[in-house]
């Protein structure tokens, strides 16, 4: 659950009326194996990075090709990758020094979301935990290397769990230097090149915040945003000549870009568009910025040279997707971007920004799936119980459905995107349509969409589901008693929520990793995300407050359990840290002792998501045949 994640009025639904079924002929087996479909390479779980070597010859990047996701290292010129690490969780951020042949990676075990720091080479050779000593429930993440490859920045609890200090690692002498302790709802931002300033964020809620300028030896922080009404700021990169590059949402519904010089507190705009500008940054010397726009779920993205002031022409990204940015080369020749496209998997390429070519670095598909043309999604527009439309993707298949699929996000504040998913691609070859919604709540839509689930989890974003369900049945065929709520983390909350909040309306939910009790969920959020809790009050309520106590309550399917009567299955990694293996046993439990179906399947050393391409099969494989046997009638693969 991604956090940057009264009493139910009735559901009313005025786009469709109920009717009986229609006769539907069992669906024909797949073309394609489920499991040819997880052959297909994974670059990442929770974001995308790349990472380039000093010299840039080689591009690191995330991948499952040898089972499990693990740095894998490309030579730009040619030649096959080669796997260098070998962990036993999930990695977070890494970086190849921009000096030398050093790698630094963060890396949990099992998915605990408590990983160590480890330095390596391109080779692989030695792994060393520089964070080996630091006692149990502490965790470090990477931030950025100093230019010269001498030091690196990076963030720990190691003086309090609940806060992440700012240190700098001297790869000489071994030794770590506090730079910045970190208080109350403050944390680190982003650094200068010369990691002499420090811009730090301090979330006020979820559309207020702030940023504060920290000074190497400074006694304290300085507020660079003064507001009065409710802005939201990121902060970015820092500019050759010193200014602060961010994204606000001042001047309207969308995130524009900005500078501001810092002494005089002044910003400018840089760039506003119809969309929310994701990012943007600078090359290590400067040469090159790029920005990236989010249009309707695709990246935009554009590159200027900064010396001649003129944009940088880019290759047209394939099967009409986008380039989502990494990062530029030390060298400052490449780029490292991602395919995104729902036509075929996430893949890294390297973009030449001396000859305008796209190298592509991997093939994710396998041989059996490389000759098969992928399902595209249409963009559509749902009109909800209360008028507001809400942004979906939908994805048919050639014949009439059989059944649907409303596949929802985490976060709650997040959004889906045009990427691929192998299991939606392989359900639309079985004859299911599947439906992407952006609920209320999600991102890249506005911010006054974005703040509509505030202290209404499980009422209008399940309102907005449900009216999802008659706009297929209206409008793609689909049989309205053959349709499934299906999400991981808040989008297993709302499989829950449908489960407890519109019994009728769904044949059967799938729940991967989601909350069933909010004040619970809340008391046992990681310690270390103290910083963000305004804003986690504001969608989830705070369990100290009374006020908030009915809110939690009744939002929470777990108290609800006596009105569940669809078929259920739950799938829970056992190391989740952000959605405890309990917030799943309990639903399980009490639905079992009504004797409500419900399959339950628990991975072991897994946590919040698949480390494992393993662990996806059996989910996947087992969700298959479920809906195989509510939806089908235990119609075979």
């Amino acid at each position: 659950m991604r956090i940057a994640a009264a009493s139910l009025c009735a559901l009313t639904l005025a786009c469709a009326a109920s009717k009986p079924a229609p006769q539907t002929a069992p669906a024909s087996r797949a073309p394609v194996p489920l499991d040819e479909y997880f052959k297909a390479h994974r670059y990442g779980a929770l974001s995308l990075d790349m990472s380039f070597s000093h010299d840039d010859r080689l591009a690191a990047f995330q991948s499952d090709a040898g089972g499990r996701l693990d740095l894998w290292v490309k030579p730009l010129d040619g030649g096959a990758a080669r796997q260098i690490t070998r962990v036993e969780g999930f990695i977070g951020n890494f970086a190849f020094s921009p000096a030398a042949d050093v790698l630094a990676y963060e890396a949990d075990v099992g998915g605990d979301e408590l990983p160590h720091l480890f330095l390596t080479d391109s080779e692989g050779s030695d792994p060393r935990d520089v964070t080996a000593d630091y006692p149990k429930g502490r965790r470090t993440q990477f931030a950025q290397w100093a230019p010269d490859g001498k030091t690196f920045l990076y963030l720990s609890n190691l003086r309090d769990e609940k806060l992440l200090d700012l240190y700098e690692y001297d790869l000489a002498s071994g030794r770590a230097k506090l730079l910045w302790i970190a208080t109350g709802s403050l944390a680190f931002g982003l650094t200068d090149r010369a990691h002499q300033r420090f811009v730090l964020r301090e979330t006020l809620s979820d559309k207020d915040s702030n940023l504060w300028l920290f000074e190497r030896g400074a006694e304290q922080p300085v507020l660079l945003t003064p507001h009065e009404s409710d802005v939201l700021y990121q902060p970015l990169d820092f500019t050759r000549d010193g200014k602060l590059l961010f994204t606000s949402d001042q001047e309207g519904e969308y995130t524009g870009l900005y500078w501001m010089d810092l002494a005089a507190k002044r910003a400018t705009p840089l760039a506003q568009q119809p969309w929310d500008v994701d990012s943007a940054g600078e090359s290590l010397r400067h040469r090159y910025r790029y920005v990236a726009v989010n249009a309707d779920g695709t990246t935009r993205l554009s590159v200027q040279d900064l010396q001649s002031g003129k944009a940088v022409a880019l290759p047209e990204a394939p099967l009409a997707g986008g380039w989502f940015p990494s990062d530029f080369s030390p060298g400052e020749r490449y780029l490292g971007v991602f395919l995104r496209t729902d036509a075929t998997p996430t893949t890294p390429y390297a973009l030449d920004l001396t000859t305008g070519e796209a190298h592509r670095l991997d093939e994710p598909l396998p041989p059996s799936l490389r000759g098969r043309s992928m399902v595209v999604g249409e963009s559509v527009r749902i009109p909800s119980f209360d008028g507001k439309a809400v942004p979906a993707v939908g994805y048919r298949p050639q014949r009439d459905p059989v059944g649907a699929i409303i596949l929802v996000h985490g976060g709650p504040t997040s959004q889906a995107r045009r990427t691929f998913g192998a299991f939606t691609q392989y359900l639309v070859s079985k004859g299911y349509a599947v439906l992407v919604p952006n609920v209320r709540g999600s991102t890249g839509y506005g911010k006054s969409w974005t703040r509509l689930d505030n202290h209404d989890l499980g009422g209008g974003p399940l309102q907005d589901v449900v009216a999802c369900k008659w706009w297929l049945v209206g409008n793609a065929a689909v049989p309205d008693d053959k349709v499934v709520v299906m999400g991981g983390s808040y989008g297993g909350y709302m499989a829950l929520a449908a489960e407890a909040f519109a019994p009728d309306e769904f044949a059967a939910n799938v729940d991967y990793f989601g909350v069933s009790d909010l004040k619970t969920l809340v008391e046992s959020f990681p310690a270390y995300w103290a910083s963000d809790s305004r804003q986690i009050y504001q969608k989830f309520g705070d369990p100290r407050d009374p006020n908030d106590a009915k809110y939690q309550h009744d939002r929470s399917p777990i108290h609800f359990v006596e009105r569940m009567k669809r078929p259920l299955l739950v799938v829970q990694g056992d190391h989740d840290p952000r959605v405890t293996k309990d917030q799943s046993d309990r639903i399980v439990q009490a639905l079992r002792a009504r004797k409500v179906p419900v399959e339950y399947l628990g991975l072991e050393n897994e946590g919040h998501g698949f480390s494992r391409t393993d662990s996806m099969l059996r989910a996947y494989t087992l969700t298959d045949a479920f809906l195989d046997r509510y939806l089908l009638g235990g119609v075979g693969r």
